[in-house]
Parts: C-alpha cells; structure tokens; sequence
C-alpha cells in the first residue's frame, strides 16, 4: 500500500508544482539508519514531497492530534508509517505515551530504517528556520549508547524551498544537505547529557539554515522580493544563468539576503536611502495598478510567433478549458469553503486536486471506454486533458499579459511624463543595485 500511495502522490505532486528540482538526494541511500530532519513550510506537502523522491521507506514523527483515533489512528499507522508525538500544549492527557514512541524510533533505527521529522516542532510559511526542539538529539542519543555507539545513525538535513507551497503550477527545490554523524557528538557520560544534546541541536539548526533559504527579518523578506521582481532577470543574465537554474537562483538568494545584512550593518544610511526608494518605486507602481514586470515589458509588440501561437493554440486551449473547467470549479468552491491556518492551504488544495482531479479524469476515462469503441485508446484521455490544461493555463495567462500590457500602455500615454519617471526611477534602482553588488563582491574577496 505504501508503494501504492507512493506512485499516486508522485502523480500528484508532478501535476501540482512546475518544477521540482532536488539536489543531493544522492546522499540518502537506500538503507540508513537515517534520522531526516527539514524544515516546515508547508504542512502535509513537506513530507510526501520527502517521502516520494527518495529510495528508503520513510516513518514519519507525526503531531497525534492530526493521527486521531480509532480506524483514522489505525490507518494513519498502518498504510501511512506515521508515528506520533503527543504535544503537551494540545493533548496533555496523552503525553505518558511519549516514552513508548521514543522506544519505537530507537527500535527503528537500530534495523536500518529511515525516520522524518521536522525538529522546529510546528508548520509556519515563513522563510525562517525556527529554533529547534531537542527531541530528534534526544532520541539519537539513546539509540547510539543502546548500541554502544555503533548504531551509525546520520541525521540528514533537507531544505525545502518553495516559490510559494500554496499556489498551483509553483516550484519547488529541495536542497540535501551533508549528513551529520549522530555518534560524534555523544559519550557515554551521563553528565555531559544535557550540553551534548544542545550541541547536536545546534549543528542540525545550521545544516537547515545552509540548506533553507532562512531569512530572519520580515523586512527581508520584503526587500527580496522586491529585489528579485526588478533585477533578478537582469543579473541572471549579466551571470549567464538560465532561468529554469533553480539551484543558481537559490544560491543567488541566499547571496542577496546576507548583502542586505552586511550593508544594514556597515552601511546602515546608504541601506535605508535605497529601502526607501525602492518602496517608494513599488508603492507608486501599486497606486497606478501594475507591476514592475508589465511595466518593463509595456513596450514590447506581439511577433509573428505570438501570433501564430495564439491562432494555432486556440483549439487546444478550448479543450483543455472545457475538459478541466468543471473539476477546477468544484475544487475552488471547496477550497474557498474550509477555513485553514496559512501553513495548511497549500496542503489541502493539493489534497482537494488530486482526489477530485483523479476522480473526474477516471470517471471520463470510463465513460469514454464504455461508451465508445475506442476501448484501449481511452487511456490516453487523461494525458490528453491534463496536457491540455496545463496548455489552457499558458494560454491564459499569456492572453491576459497581452491584454494587460495593451491596456497599460494606453494608459500610460494618458498620464503625461508617467512611463518616463517610472522607467527612470526603475533605472536608477538597477544602477544602485549594481553598484552595491560590485561592493559587496569586493568584501567577500
């Protein structure tokens, strides 16, 4: 069963996300022990995106009250390896059964087997690494001096970096990061118990924080992503990096947010005088209602391509429209009627999608083999649908640039010395940006 689902959910996530892109995973072979700890950006997408792109069969650390009881608890157990942790904050009542789960992650590890736990202790979308609980050390602990520092247990560190975990057709990059020998850290001295366990905790807190894109101030955060709107096709070019590099673009990032460190330290004015006119710029880009992206490209025509792409492109994109329209609607109506924490949204329009998605192109599939003589070649319709969906999507998205872009420019032409002010401040902040970028490569050596 776990194959199974295993199979499905890979289905799924290569629907859901554009790209998916891991590096390292080399390092995880198909036996362990291995303890896997990430961070914890996405609720329920964090672990099956883990679970299904790596060889072992994985046994995940689960908060209990999402296992529940009865057959759920049963099932969860059963068919999804999952292993609970009772929290004291949420089921206090519960927590005298911790000792048997830490007994049961020992037994794991001492046969070879791979368990996944995401130590920060909870699910927050911020791109921020949490400190981390000392549980996962705790455990490890216990395994090696059970088997006199010879268990071999490796606790591996995964960043997951999403473009955004909550947004369909979204990418994701998963960053393996270099395994941490548990034994190391450990004697048998039960004295020294308490400052090993801490000294573990925080080697896997920066092993996440070099393989997450960890941000530590929500006024980065902020900044970086308006840096990236602006200028990071500009440098990606100026780097010959190809747009599709998600890992030269996550290096990129985390090169971009210790730059804004580094000039908020050193050069605390020059950082402050370029914020704000960088949120000045944004700030008049939203008062208008467009973004830096369209104003960039307000001048550009359509080509002969563009327009043999949308005269050809339009039957496929009518029947990717009406062969996905119906099971889209239903999903987006049920999305838009449960109420969820931030963390969990991304989540559940995954769960939602696949179950009504699979559902709609079976009972297609199925009406098509039984009501048609085309018997085998019905098959095909769910490739044929799915393709053209995605086809749907381009195509839209593409119209409505186009539309937006002819929309703008009449616009613009209606507001004065607008489009030039804006393109020049737009200029201006590319140049600083240059300039910063020289002197911060110049620091670094």
């Amino acid at each position: 069963m776990y194959k199974v689902l295993k199979f499905i959910v890979r289905i799924s996530l290569f629907v859901y996300f554009r790209k998916i892109k891991i590096v390292g995973k080399e390092k995880i072979k198909k036996r362990g022990p291995y303890i896997l700890i990430a961070n914890h950006p996405s609720a329920f997408t964090d672990p099956i995106a883990i679970a299904v792109h790596i060889k072992p069969t994985i046994y995940f650390l689960a908060a209990g009250e999402y296992m529940g009881k009865g057959l759920k608890y049963w099932f969860m157990k059963r068919y999804f390896n999952m292993i609970p942790i009772y929290r004291p904050d949420t089921m206090p009542d519960d927590t005298d059964k911790n000792a048997g789960i830490f007994d049961k992650c020992i037994e794991h590890l001492n046969t070879g087997r791979s368990i996944l736990v995401f130590p920060e202790g909870k699910s927050s979308p911020e791109k921020q690494i949490i400190p981390l609980k000392t549980g996962v050390a705790r455990i490890v602990r216990a395994t090696e001096l059970a088997t006199d520092m010879k268990a071999g247990v490796q606790i591996i560190p995964i960043g997951l970096n999403y473009s955004d975990p909550h947004k369909f057709r979204s990418d994701l990059y998963m960053n393996v990061g270099e395994p941490i020998k548990a034994a190391d850290f450990f004697t048998t001295d039960p004295n020294k118990e308490k400052d090993e366990v801490l000294a573990l905790t925080n080697a896997m807190e920066e092993a996440l924080i070099n393989s997450a894109l960890h941000i530590d101030s929500d006024e980065h955060v902020d900044l970086l992503s308006k840096v990236n709107e602006t200028y990071m096709r500009d440098l990606k070019s100026e780097l010959g990096v190809k747009f599709t590099d998600q890992q030269s673009e996550f290096k990129l990032n985390k090169l971009t947010v210790e730059a804004f460190s580094f000039f908020q330290k050193e050069f605390p004015e020059e950082y402050d005088q370029m914020k704000a006119e960088i949120d000045e710029y944004f700030d008049q880009l939203s008062d208008h209602g467009f973004k830096d992206r369209e104003l960039r490209k307000v001048d550009e025509r359509m080509g002969v391509l563009q327009y043999i792409f949308f005269i050809l492109g339009a039957p496929f994109f009518l029947l990717g429209f009406l062969g996905n329209i119906l099971p889209y609607q239903i999903s987006r109506l049920i999305q838009m009627q449960i109420k969820v924490k931030e963390a969990f949204r991304g989540s559940i329009i995954l769960a939602i999608g696949m179950v009504i998605f699979l559902g709609w192109y079976g009972a297609c599939t199925a009406a098509l083999w039984l009501m048609t003589p085309l018997s085998y070649f019905s098959l095909f319709l769910p490739l044929v649908l799915y393709w053209s969906g995605i086809f749907a999507l381009i195509y839209r998205k593409a119209a409505y640039y186009r539309i937006k872009r002819n929309r703008l420019r009449k616009y613009l032409a209606s507001k004065g010395n607008l489009k030039k002010e804006l393109l020049d401040k737009r200029a201006a902040l590319i140049s600083k940006f240059e300039a910063f970028r020289t002197r911060f490569d110049e620091s670094r050596g």
